[in-house]
């Protein structure tokens, strides 16, 4: 068995008529937790899973500590980490202050000897889909009504299983549900979400 992929559209843009083009992308068979690295690592070496566990801990809290003081670090056999930031649009250096510069990401860049590890491993396409169904927005706010008659929120989950989307579609979908001043964040729990006066209400 290879690794399983399926194809995916690429994020249009607003102004973009065209049929959306596919990018491929790995379907996740689940994630290693690090209880699962530490047993790992301990059926391969004398290091018990607490010590193993400890070293991980240690080298995360070290990552840390290092990106802080803006050093990369290396792991020999794995790669690179280094910070990105991100900062509003500017035109020169002197018109933003220090303060409006943020931490964007931790990038990693693989050592090219790890690439080669992947170069010929097999690929098989997934049969069942895992897309997000393509609902227009009215058709969305025509579900989200339906639901709103009988309940007075709605959750991330319910959202994602109304609509058939997956689960970053369905946080991408009410942001900007949030965006367009339709839904809010209910002042019950954050996890809840209900509707702006005006809408989904019969």
């Amino acid at each position: 068995m290879g690794i399983r992929y399926d194809f995916y559209e690429n994020p249009a843009q607003k102004k973009d008529t065209k049929q959306p083009k596919l990018h491929a992308r790995v379907v996740s068979s689940g994630t290693m937790t690090t209880d699962e690295i530490a047993l790992r690592i301990h059926g391969n070496s004398t290091l018990t899973t607490g010590d193993v566990k400890a070293v991980l801990t240690s080298l995360s809290e070290l990552i840390v500590s290092e990106l802080s003081f803006g050093r990369r670090v290396h792991v020999e056999g794995l790669g690179y980490f280094h910070l990105t930031l991100s900062c509003p649009p500017v035109k020169s250096p002197k018109e933003i202050r220090a303060e409006s510069i943020r931490v964007k990401s931790i990038a990693f860049r693989p050592e090219i000897e790890l690439k080669k590890n992947f170069k010929r491993l097999p690929f098989q396409r997934v049969r069942e889909k895992r897309h997000s169904c393509r609902y227009s927005e009215i058709e969305i706010d025509g579900l989200l009504t339906g639901h709103f008659m009988d309940n007075l929120y709605i959750t991330r989950r319910q959202f994602q299983g109304l609509c058939g989307m997956t689960t970053t579609t369905a946080f991408r979908r009410i942001k900007q549900l949030i965006a367009d001043g339709k839904l809010q964040r209910s002042h019950a729990h954050r996890s809840l979400y209900e509707p702006v006066k005006g809408n989904y209400r019969r």
